[in-house]
């Protein structure tokens, strides 16, 4: 199993852990509300451990970019950008870690699209996520890529933004079409100074 297909189903059970443990919070039953907290400390436990696990993945991926044969390097840095947007997105939706875990995850993306415009076509090369079926992963495609192909990307992001209100992808689309359309910011260009 991945990790964030892990984290999805840890995300199911602390719904269930909450279903359970409301009830108890109007009760007398100390015996039950212990055991409930306990539970709750070990799912709290494993999600850190799976974010930890995610993060130190997606870190190797990218560190070890000097190890990997300069013909393989931006196939194997898209893989890392495709395991990093769907890590973020689901840091986001499942336990709403947006401060600590979402934002590192999209620190080391920023980390990989720098790298990849070092060598071959450049950032360029993500064009081939803007076809992906994950949603997420199109939508941090797009982020990049928006200043290079607005008018192949603000129609992508915005059909995800459509298909994902409420999610991390859908608030990423819409957030950098509106930087866009508003001001002409893109995030490769904070990037970039």
């Amino acid at each position: 199993m991945d990790i964030d297909q892990a984290i999805v189903e840890l995300g199911e059970r602390l719904d269930a852990w909450w279903d359970g443990f409301c009830p108890l919070l109007n009760s007398e039953d100390r015996a039950a509300q212990g055991h409930a907290l306990l539970r709750g400390f070990e799912i709290t436990k494993e999600f850190d451990r799976l974010k930890a696990d995610g993060l130190a993945t997606l870190a190797a991926l990218v560190n070890r970019q000097d190890s990997v044969p300069a013909d393989e390097r931006a196939a194997s840095l898209i893989r890392a950008f495709k395991f990093g947007a769907r890590l973020a997105d689901t840091l986001h939706d499942e336990f709403r870690d947006t401060a600590d875990g979402e934002t590192k995850v999209v620190n080391l993306t920023d980390e990989i699209v720098k790298s990849l415009n070092k060598i071959g076509s450049g950032r360029a090369a993500l064009a081939e996520l803007l076809d992906d079926p994950d949603r997420g992963v199109r939508a941090l495609a797009g982020v990049y890529l928006i200043d290079l192909m607005p008018d192949r990307v603000c129609p992508i992001l915005q059909q995800v933004r459509e298909e994902a209100r409420g999610l991390s992808a859908g608030l990423r689309a819409y957030m950098t079409v509106f930087a866009w359309e508003r001001v002409g910011v893109a995030r490769f260009n904070y990037l970039s100074g």
